[in-house]
């Protein structure tokens, strides 16, 4: 019984948080303990308690007289994010340089390709996959443990955002010109050209988030 109440508590937790990562349910929107135990078919006890795991997390608040509300996040909230990312990113692959192979260039090139042949026919959330597919190659060549602790704390709010970004295909196809560059740099072991490339990179993600978010954060 035990385990069955922790699978279904995890169960609704995730899903949850998919949901709103994915822009299922809005910011500001209230989540509803007993609208959601009838549509998912269960007690609201493990409803209650993934609420608790999302409150504790950042994505919920718990206001007065509502309940379980969507966080809206503030632009000062999400720059904040942002730039521990951008010091982050670039760290990864200053390190990742280090212990690339012939495989993992092969690798990040075919990624490349995929990213290409996905704006031939654009679908968003392939393409945000493959853009974490992307970076996530950089992090596991870091094997700095800590960087990627780090960033896997940040992977969910990059996808947050990420989504909202890149829905627009001209964003994408910019991002496909900005990790070409980053590749190129690890392609030639050229430690700074990589560098650059990967905070430029940053920078205009960051533009992008601003001119998404800003009217609808202020």
């Amino acid at each position: 019984m035990m385990i069955e109440k922790q699978s279904y508590k995890n169960m609704v937790y995730k899903q949850l948080k998919e949901d709103i990562i994915t822009g299922k349910y809005s910011e500001g929107e209230v989540l509803n303990e007993r609208k959601l135990a009838e549509v998912m078919g269960i007690s609201r006890t493990p409803i209650r308690e993934a609420l608790q795991i999302l409150n504790s997390e950042g994505w919920i608040l718990n206001e007065p007289y509502k309940g379980a509300v969507i966080r809206t996040f503030t632009v000062e909230y999400v720059m904040q994010a942002h730039k521990v990312r951008r010091a982050l990113e670039v760290l990864a692959v200053e390190d990742a340089i280090n212990n690339i192979k012939p495989e993992n260039l092969t690798e990040l090139k075919d990624n490349l390709e995929k990213q290409a042949n996905n704006l031939k026919n654009y679908d968003p959330t392939e393409f945000m996959a493959l853009d974490r597919e992307f970076h996530n190659v950089i992090y596991s060549l870091s094997k700095n443990d800590i960087l990627q602790d780090l960033l896997k704390n940040l992977h969910d709010m990059i996808r947050f955002f990420g989504i909202k970004v890149l829905s627009y295909p001209e964003r994408s196809r910019t991002t496909l010109s900005e990790h070409m560059a980053i590749f190129e740099g690890i392609n030639e072991k050229n430690v700074e050209a990589a560098k650059e490339a990967m905070d430029y990179h940053m920078l205009k993600t960051r533009e992008a988030i601003l001119k998404r978010t800003k009217n609808k954060y202020d």
